[in-house]
């Protein structure tokens, strides 16, 4: 049982560091501000509205939804929108974050549930800076700055991008959703999902064979115990 309760408390060490990331609105994540939330590996923080295209609407934090999942070294933010924009209107939510881990290595983005009809196009973009940062405002100033883009329209769609990065510690990443109602036509946008991709460090990949280990010795005491009645 002590084995046990050890082995636990090696794996909590090495991957909690701070609250969990929970479901909500976009406004409530930008709410947590620097201390953020932790997702699988990754702590994501500093949550903040940009401004968008001009002649662009934006898309009111608050009904924006964000939904945490993936798994430990490939966690997802899933930004629900569930919005329809008809000509000539057109919808935006533009924001920023930082995502924080051990050697993050790569990020795919999805356009999912969207269509769109006559000139409308649904477009999700992200623009990701490894281990520097953007502008105060906007995704510039970063020289290994990689974009990743989806669209769909009557004619052509994308629905997934992936870009892999050499490993850092962290990403600045800007967040470009938009519902574009064309002059004539009408777009759907209903969510985007964000994976970002990290490596176990060494020192965790050590606690998770030294915490196996303990319990496998654990096991091996028990069933040599009641051998012996």
């Amino acid at each position: 049982m002590k084995i046990s309760l050890l082995f636990s408390s090696i794996l909590i060490a090495g991957t909690a560091f701070g609250s969990s990331c929970v479901s909500g609105s976009l406004q409530s994540y930008i709410n947590l501000g620097a201390g953020g939330c932790d997702l699988g590996a990754i702590s994501l923080s500093q949550f903040a509205l940009a401004p968008g295209q001009n002649g662009a609407t934006p898309i009111n934090s608050s009904q924006v939804l964000v939904i945490p999942g993936g798994s430990q070294f490939a966690p997802t933010l899933q930004f629900s929108l569930s919005t329809t924009a008809t000509a000539p209107n057109l919808l935006e939510s533009f924001f920023r974050l930082r995502a924080s881990g051990p050697m993050l290595t790569g990020d795919m983005l999805t356009l999912n549930q969207s269509s769109a009809s006559g000139d409308g196009a649904d477009t999700a973009l992200e623009y990701i800076c490894p281990g520097a940062s953007f502008g105060v405002n906007s995704p510039v100033g970063c020289p290994g700055s990689a974009s990743l883009v989806t669209f769909i329209n009557l004619s052509f769609s994308q629905s997934t991008d992936v870009k892999t990065f050499p490993a850092t510690s962290f990403f600045d990443i800007f967040v470009d959703l938009s519902a574009d109602g064309g002059l004539t036509g009408s777009a759907n946008f209903g969510s985007a999902t964000v994976q970002i991709t990290a490596t176990p460090e060494p020192a965790s990949l050590l606690l998770g064979v030294t915490g196996l280990a303990l319990l496998a010795v654990s096991r091996c005491r028990i069933s040599k115990k009641w051998k012996l009645f």
